[in-house]
């Protein structure tokens, strides 16, 4: 019998996702990040200032 039949397969190699797909990802996240933290801070403002 062969010795490799139940041997696991062997993933190909992986490779990380192009430079563009990575950067469009990052300013996605962080501008979303960035947004909430400028409506949270308004919201603080707003909550000192008695209207």
């Amino acid at each position: 019998m062969s010795a490799h039949r139940n041997a696991p397969f062997a993933a190909p190699p992986t490779t990380p996702p192009p430079l563009g797909a990575r950067m469009l990802g990052f300013f996605l996240l962080g501008g979303t990040m960035w947004i909430a933290g400028l409506l949270a801070l308004f919201r603080a403002v707003f909550a000192l200032v008695p209207s």
